[in-house]
């Protein structure tokens, strides 16, 4: 499970594999191969993390959603 420090940590490393695709002048084969491995690695780190947070804002808003629930039924109970 990835954590909000491992987030911007992810980021960093994102910019760094642009920075170093923009700046660099080698365009060999095996270089590119493996800039392309690590932007895919890094990709499905995101998606991970995207999928994580979707769950958590889901959970969130169902227990949002019991609480006001909870207390339209207290109130109306009183």
């Amino acid at each position: 499970m990835l954590q909000h420090g491992e987030d911007d940590a992810l980021l960093d490393y994102l910019e760094r594999l642009l920075i170093t695709a923009r700046t660099s002048k080698r365009r060999d084969r095996r270089w590119i191969l493996g800039l392309q491995g690590d932007l895919r690695a890094t990709l499905a780190k995101m998606q991970q993390r995207r999928d994580e947070i979707a769950r958590n804002l889901n959970i969130a808003g169902a227990r949002s959603r019991a609480v006001n629930a909870y207390s339209r039924t207290a109130r109306s109970g009183a």
